[in-house]
């Protein structure tokens, strides 16, 4: 089995791509859906925050609701610097963990505001 390098591409006889090519492939795509998950978890919590803005909320308010939106941010990030260097499996488990996370903490905060939506308002 002869190893050609061509463009930083390690091709092996029958011109099957490296194993590496296919890993890097399959971490984007894993990244994108995973990346896809936490945007509709802070796609959520902004329109209800921009819901709820609409009936006047106090600054503990805007504290409360805003969280949400940043944390599933902050959480996906993190996800990702920790397991960039990681096998796949790895990836996936924290990256489920982080979304699961992030979906705890928008369903407690939305929890949260219904029952207590006098003290949010202004």
């Amino acid at each position: 089995m002869s190893d050609n390098v061509e463009s930083g591409d390690v091709r092996v006889s029958g011109g099957q791509q490296s194993p590496g090519r296919l890993r890097s492939f399959m971490h984007g795509l894993l990244t994108g859906f995973f990346g896809l998950a936490y945007a509709f978890v802070t796609w959520n919590a902004a329109f209800y925050l921009v819901q709820m803005a609409q009936l006047g909320i106090s600054g503990y308010g805007w504290v409360v609701l805003l969280l949400p939106v940043i944390v599933p941010i902050i959480v996906f990030v993190i996800a990702l610097a920790l397991t960039r260097k990681r096998p796949l499996g790895a990836f996936i488990i924290v990256m489920l963990g982080g979304l699961g996370l992030s979906a705890v903490f928008w369903l407690n905060t939305l929890s949260y505001a219904i029952r207590n939506a006098e003290s949010l308002l202004s």
